[in-house]
């Protein structure tokens, strides 16, 4: 969860100004020390409390200074600076709780993702095991049947079925050696993307300029193998083209694929990568009424797909700026 803006908060601290009636009649001193004395009360709760604290700074500043301004107030201008006061702490208050919020929000997904990355490796370590089992039982297998084979006349007959059953046996390791590439794979995409609030700098991807378009590239490398997730150092790239992006105009985003596939599997890859980027730009800060993304496959190629070149160039998602 992000923090409200400081705009917003102002947005509301002048909703609420316009709304309080226009003559509000003058306090008497006695009455204004008791609405002074609320206030130095109500500011030194939010100062006080610790799960607030060192949040919304700015906001905080404003609050103590309004409640100096009621302090020194003249008599025409105390129930108006009071009322100021009053909004100017509680805008402080909003302030620093929505910092709270965002803050134990953030701290959610990391041991969301830490548990997620636990438990891939606790599956990889478990497919290793089973792994080392099934080895150790080939080898096992094998001995039993080159004793049979030394203690039996049927060689021949005893041969063909341990044939058959080292095949099977073969087939079983294969399949677990592949899981274990599986869990080990995702394991790498967890880290990755785990890691990728580390990587803090890197260039917008390279642009052009195309009928008073402007259309940045982000290259195939940017995703893992047949995945839609951004790798961390495609995340930062974004992150550095959002901030570089003028205001207002349209933005749409375009995915592409190599001829590699069937064309249906090409197409929904296409538009998931897309749809990645789109988020990633919208929280890196860009509006989501400015963005619309679709997955155009195959369809679009740039380059020849019958080389390896060719097919790494039409592997790619074009950020198109109007």
């Amino acid at each position: 969860m992000r923090p409200f803006p400081i705009p917003f908060l102002s947005c509301v601290l002048l909703a609420a100004l316009l709304a309080a009636p226009a003559a509000v009649h003058a306090q008497s001193a006695a009455e204004h020390e008791q609405a002074v004395a609320r206030l130095v009360a109500d500011l030194r709760g939010l100062e006080s409390d610790p799960s607030l604290a060192d949040l919304a700074g700015l906001e905080r500043l404003k609050a103590r200074q309004a409640v100096a301004a009621a302090q020194e107030a003249k008599r025409r201008d105390r129930a108006h600076s009071v009322r100021i006061a009053d909004l100017r702490i509680a805008a402080a208050r909003a302030a620093a709780e929505a910092d709270l919020l965002a803050g134990q929000s953030q701290q959610l997904d990391r041991e969301r993702d830490q548990i997620m990355i636990e438990a891939s490796q606790r599956e990889a370590e478990q497919a290793r095991r089973e792994t080392e089992r099934l080895r150790l039982q080939s080898l096992a297998r094998e001995e039993a049947i080159q004793r049979e084979l030394e203690a039996t006349a049927a060689a021949q007959t005893i041969a063909l079925e341990a044939a058959e059953a080292e095949t099977a046996q073969a087939r079983k390791l294969a399949q677990a050696r592949a899981r274990e590439a599986e869990l080990a794979r995702k394991e790498a995409e967890l880290a990755a993307a785990v890691a990728g609030g580390d990587i803090t700098d890197a260039p917008a991807p390279p642009s052009r300029r195309e009928g008073g378009r402007t259309i940045y590239t982000l290259a195939g490398n940017a995703f893992g193998s047949g995945s839609a997730s951004l790798t961390a150092q495609a995340q930062a790239s974004l992150r550095t083209l959002a901030d570089s992006l003028p205001a207002g105009g349209a933005i749409r985003i375009e995915g592409h694929t190599d001829s590699q596939g069937a064309d249906a599997a090409n197409q929904a890859l296409s538009k998931r990568r897309a749809d990645a980027v789109l988020r990633a730009l919208q929280e890196a800060g860009v509006s989501a009424g400015r963005l619309s993304a679709s997955g155009k496959g195959e369809a679009s190629p740039v380059a020849d797909n019958a080389s390896a070149d060719g097919r790494a160039r039409n592997r790619r998602v074009e950020i198109i700026v109007e």
